[in-house]
C-alpha cells in the first residue's frame, strides 16, 4: 500500500472468498510531525504472528553485540535483506515470496536474536532436541549448556509435530552435503580465499572509484552484493558443519567410554585446547610479541596513545614492522566487525595500542607463550577410561582431524569477515560521497539510515522526515545499545532485563556468592574480577584480571593477554571467546547468566572449571 500510494496509509479492509478488498484508504497525517520513542525503538522489529514467540540472544549476541545500526540490520535481516536478495538471484525466490511474518531471525530493539518459533528458519535446527544426539551437540555449541526451560522444550515438541519429514531426495541431498562438508569443505575454502584475496585482489572501493555520483555508487554496491556474500558464505556453512561433526564424533568416542559427564567435558576441552593454525589466536599472540620486541618499554609506556601509534606506524625497528604486518593481516577485524558503523582495527587501531601498553605495565609472565601439548601428551592425560583401540583412533585420526577442523572454521570466519569488510568499506565510501553531494549532513548520519532511506536519498527524494528519524535514532541508540536480555525472551513484550532507566544494583548478599556455568577451557585461578558488560568498559581491565562480561567477539582479543580467566553470560562451545580461551590456556566458563549483576569490579574470586563455578572469596 505504501509503495502504491507513496506514503503511509490508514486502511479499512474486508475478506471474502479468500480475497482481500480495500474499503477505504486515508493518508496517515500525524507522521508529518514525529515518531514516538517507542516507534523508533521498534521500527525494525520482526513481525510476530502470535503472542507467544520465543527468541534468544545466544550465539548472535557475540556476532552482533548490543544494538546494530539501522543500515546493518536492514542489510542483513530486516525487510528484503541480503539473504532474500541472494535467494532471488539464485532463482529460489521471487519478489512476491517475501513474507514479513516468517522471519529467519528475530530483531528486538535493533538487537539480533534466534527466532526459535520461526518455521523454516533457524528455529527448526533445534526441533529434535532433546531426543536427537546431533541436536545435543548443536545446542551446546550455540547455547553453551543443555536447555531445561519448559516453554522452550514445549516449543520444540510442537515443532517436531509440525515439521515435514524429509523426502528420500532430501535425505540424499543432506547426506551429500555432509560428506562434501567433511571431505572437501576446507579445500574449497582455501581455493576460494586464494582466488579472491591473492589472485584477483578483489576490492569494492576500487570499483566504486569509477562511479561519479551517489546513485551509481549505491547501485554498484547492490550489484556486487551477491558476489560478496556468496563468496563469503558458500564455504562457511560446509566448513563449520564439518568442524562440528568432527567435534561430535570425538565427543561420542569419549561418551562411549564413561558415563561421567564431568570427565567427558574436561577431557574434550583438553583435547581441543591446542587446535591447528587457529588464525584468530594470532591476534593476542602477535600483540604480545609486539610488546615483547619494544626495546625501551618504560619510555613507550609513558607515551600517549596517539604518540605510541605514531611510533609503531612510522618506525623501522622490529616492533614497528610487526605492528604494520598485524594491521595488514588482521586489520579488517575488530569490535562489532559485521556492523559497518564500527571501524575495524585498520581504521581504529587504538584498542591494540592500549593493550600493548597495558601488557608492558604487567609482569614478565605476560610475555610468556602458552606451552602447547602434543597429541600424545593429551591422550595420556585423559581421565575417561578408553580401550587401547579407541585411544589409537583418537591419537592418530580423530583428534588431529578435529583440531584441523577448528582451525579451518576460524579461517572461514576470517575470510567471511574480510569479504564483509569490503562491503563495509563500500558503505563508508558511499557515505563520504553522499556528504560531498549534500545528501546527508555528515558521514556518520549514514549509519542511522535504513537501506530504503539511502536509496530514496540517492534517487533525489527530499523527505525532511528522514532526518527527523535520524535525530531520534541517534538519541535513542545509546539506550538501546545498553539493553541486556535474559537467555530466552518470550512474547508478547520481549523487554530487556534493564528496560527501566535506572541502574540495576548487583544482586549481592553479605555472604558468599557462587555461580555455575559450562567450562570451555580448563583451569583454576584466584584473582581480581573486572566486570565489563561491553567493550567500552574494557579500559578498566588490569593485568591478571578475571573478565566477567555479557559476551565476547574478536574485538576483545587484544585484551586476552592481560586476563587470567574469562566468564561470559552467553556463548557456546564454539564461540570466539571459548576458542581463544582454549588456545591461550585461560580458564573459562560460559553461560553464567546474571554474572555481570552478581559480581563487582574489584571482587576477589576463585574460578574453578573442575567444579564449574566462580566464587567470591573476598
Amino acid at each position: 500500500m505504501k509503495k502504491h500510494y507513496g506514503n503511509a496509509r490508514d486502511i479499512e479492509w474486508g475478506l471474502k472468498g479468500n480475497q482481500i478488498f480495500m474499503l477505504q484508504s486515508r493518508p496517515v497525517t500525524n507522521l508529518d510531525n514525529s515518531y514516538t520513542d517507542y516507534e523508533i525503538m521498534h521500527e525494525l522489529d520482526s513481525s510476530h504472528p502470535t503472542e507467544f514467540e520465543i527468541y534468544s540472544r545466544a550465539h548472535w549476541g557475540e556476532n552482533f553485540p548490543g544494538a546494530s545500526s539501522w543500515i546493518c540490520n536492514q542489510w542483513f535481516w530486516a525487510n528484503k535483506s541480503t539473504f532474500m536478495r541472494q535467494a532471488i538471484t539464485n532463482g529460489i525466490n521471487i519478489d512476491e515470496d517475501y513474507n514479513p511474518f516468517k522471519e529467519n531471525m528475530g530483531i528486538q530493539y535493533n538487537q539480533v536474536m534466534f527466532n526459535l518459533s520461526s518455521g523454516g528458519g533457524f528455529g527448526d535446527f533445534f526441533a529434535e532436541y532433546p531426543e536427537s544426539k546431533q541436536t545435543h551437540a548443536m545446542v551446546l555449541s550455540m547455547f553453551g549448556h543443555h536447555i531445561d526451560d519448559k516453554d522452550v522444550l514445549q516449543l520444540f515438541r510442537q515443532k517436531r509435530v509440525e515439521l515435514n519429514k524429509p523426502s528420500f531426495i532430501g535425505k540424499v541431498r543432506m547426506t551429500y552435503f555432509l560428506i562434501n562438508s567433511l571431505l572437501f569443505g576446507p579445500k574449497n575454502l582455501i581455493k576460494t580465499k586464494e582466488e579472491t584475496i591473492v589472485k584477483n585482489r578483489y576490492d569494492l572501493v576500487d570499483i566504486l572509484k569509477h562511479r561519479s555520483n551517489s546513485k551509481d555508487i549505491f547501485t554498484t554496491i547492490l550489484d556486487n552484493q551477491y558476489f560478496i556474500y556468496d563468496t563469503a558464505l558458500k564455504n562457511h556453512g560446509p566448513v563449520s558443519m564439518g568442524s562440528s561433526m568432527k567435534g561430535a564424533i570425538l565427543r561420542a568416542i569419549l561418551a562411549s567410554g564413561s558415563a561421567n559427564s564431568d570427565n567427558i567435558e574436561s577431557d574434550y576441552n583438553l583435547m581441543i585446547s591446542s587446535a591447528t593454525n587457529v588464525i584468530s589466536a594470532e591476534v593476542p599472540n602477535t600483540l604480545r610479541e609486539i610488546a615483547k620486541s619494544i626495546k625501551d618499554k618504560q619510555w613507550f609506556r609513558q607515551l600517549s596513545d596517539e604518540e605510541a601509534l605514531q611510533v609503531l606506524q612510522t618506525g623501522s625497528d622490529e616492533s614497528s614492522q610487526q605492528f604494520r604486518y598485524f594491521l595488514e593481516r588482521h586489520g579488517h577485524r575488530g569490535y562489532r566487525e559485521l556492523d559497518p558503523m564500527y571501524k575495524p582495527w585498520k581504521g581504529n587501531p587504538m584498542p591494540c595500542i592500549k593493550t600493548i601498553k597495558t601488557i608492558l605495565s604487567g609482569n614478565e609472565s605476560q610475555f610468556e607463550a602458552k606451552i602447547e601439548k602434543s597429541v600424545e601428551e593429551v591422550v595420556n592425560e585423559l581421565k575417561t577410561p578408553l580401550s587401547p583401540l579407541k585411544k589409537l583412533m583418537i591419537k592418530y585420526v580423530f583428534l588431529p582431524w578435529t583440531r584441523r577442523g577448528i582451525g579451518y572454521r576460524e579461517l572461514s570466519k576470517y575470510f567471511m569477515i574480510w569479504m564483509n569488510n569490503k562491503c563495509n568499506e563500500g558503505f563508508w565510501y558511499l557515505a563520504q560521497q553522499m556528504t560531498k553531494e549534500g545528501l546527508i549532513p555528515s558521514v556518520d548520519t549514514f549509519f542511522y539510515l535504513t537501506i530504503t532511506e539511502v536509496e530514496a536519498l540517492c534517487n533525489g527524494q527530499r523527505d525532511p522526515l528522514i532526518f527527523s528519524r535520524v535525530r531520534q535514532r541517534r538519541r535513542l541508540y545509546p539506550r538501546m545499545d545498553k539493553y541486556k536480555f535474559e537467555e530466552f525472551i518470550k512474547g508478547p513484550e520481549m523487554k530487556p532485563r534493564n528496560f527501566e532507566d535506572r541502574i540495576i544494583p548487583p544482586v549481592l548478599t553479605s555472604g558468599m556468592v557462587q555461580m555455575t556455568g559450562t567450562p570451555v577451557s580448563n583451569g583454576s585461578v584466584k584473582a581480581r574480577v573486572c566486570v565489563s558488560e561491553d567493550i567500552t568498559e574494557a579500559d578498566n581491565i588490569q593485568p591478571g584480571d578475571i573478565l566477567i562480561t555479557y559476551s565476547t567477539d574478536i574485538g576483545w582479543s587484544p585484551y586476552f593477554p592481560l586476563l587470567s580467566g574469562i566468564i561470559t553470560e552467553i556463548g557456546g562451545t564454539i564461540s570466539h571467546g571459548a576458542v581463544i580461551a582454549r588456545e591461550y590456556g585461560i580458564p573459562s566458563l560460559i553461560a553464567v547468566e546474571g554474572a555481570c549483576r552478581a559480581f563487582r569490579t574489584g571482587d576477589i574470586c576463585l574460578l574453578d572449571t573442575k567444579t564449574q563455578t566462580i566464587t567470591k572469596v573476598d
